[in-house]
């Protein structure tokens, strides 16, 4: 897969060509995946939740969440922080040391009280479970018309002590919160 550092007005060009490349051969998950790697590098953590000589951590809980695409980008730089990829249980108590959660499919029954659990610690939260972003989490990704696309739920976000640039929220397919 491609790694392409595009910032500030670039970022279109960065997400809308992942959709495009969903033609030229990589899985729904692969750019799922992509898409996530491309959130961390945007991202602004609080200086303090994410020193700049640490490591991002992306904690993914489900089985087979994104058939382990996500585990392609371990050890890849987001920005100046270099990548580390972990698998974790839906109850597991070290989540709130991640910096980035992304939760499978298979965890839509616990998905609420997952965010709950992470609600105003400095986490992104992500998943493709249908209605994420709408019950709360941060990034809720969705294929739609043969591309994906991603919601965000701006409250989630700002409670967690996270900031989104602003052409990131401009080509989000919905906004929850704005």
């Amino acid at each position: 897969m491609a790694q392409v550092a595009f910032y500030g007005s670039r970022l279109l060009v960065l997400l809308a060509g992942w959709q495009i490349a969903a033609a030229n051969g990589f899985s729904e998950n692969q750019i799922k995946a992509a898409y996530l790697y491309n959130f961390a590098k945007f991202v602004e953590w609080p200086a303090e939740a994410l020193p700049s000589d640490a490591n991002l951590k992306l904690c993914v809980v489900g089985a087979d969440a994104l058939d382990g695409a996500l585990h392609d980008f371990e050890g890849r730089k987001a920005g100046e922080h270099v990548m580390t990829v972990e698998t974790h249980g839906f109850s597991d108590p070290s989540l709130t040391g991640c910096h980035m959660v992304f939760i499978g499919n298979s965890e839509a029954g616990h998905f609420v009280s997952l965010l709950k659990a992470l609600a105003n610690s400095p986490v992104l939260t992500l998943s493709d479970i249908s209605d994420f972003a709408e019950k709360g989490g941060g990034i809720g990704l969705r294929f739609l018309d043969n591309k994906v696309v991603f919601e965000v739920n701006l409250e989630s976000i700002n409670n967690a002590g996270l900031r989104l640039p602003g052409q990131l929220l401009n080509i989000a397919s919905y906004v929850y919160g704005r």
